[in-house]
């Protein structure tokens, strides 16, 4: 047993890197999923694009990249936008 977990030790980088590399684009797909359409309009982007383009991404193996691009370029716009067009629908 001991061996065994001593053998897993080196590569807990490894697993660090495969959990980033899965979590990044599902969290990305889920928050796009999320934002309504509106706001990404108004945030001068495309929903359903944003949501095929990160999917087809992580099947292709680059979901990190593009997960990460939306997270910290798009997402803050989107999120504006839909904070500012909430409050002119109340």
């Amino acid at each position: 047993m001991l061996a065994a977990i001593n053998e897993i030790g080196p590569n807990i980088g490894l697993v660090y890197i495969v959990i980033i590399a899965v979590a990044v684009p599902v969290v990305a797909i889920v928050d796009a999923l999320v934002w309504p359409p509106w706001a990404f309009y108004g945030a001068g982007s495309n929903k359903t694009a944003w949501v095929i383009v990160l999917v087809g991404a992580t099947v292709l193996g680059i979901g990190v990249l593009l997960g990460a691009w939306y997270l910290v370029g798009v997402r803050p716009r989107v999120k504006q936008q839909a904070r500012l067009l909430a409050r002119g629908r109340s």
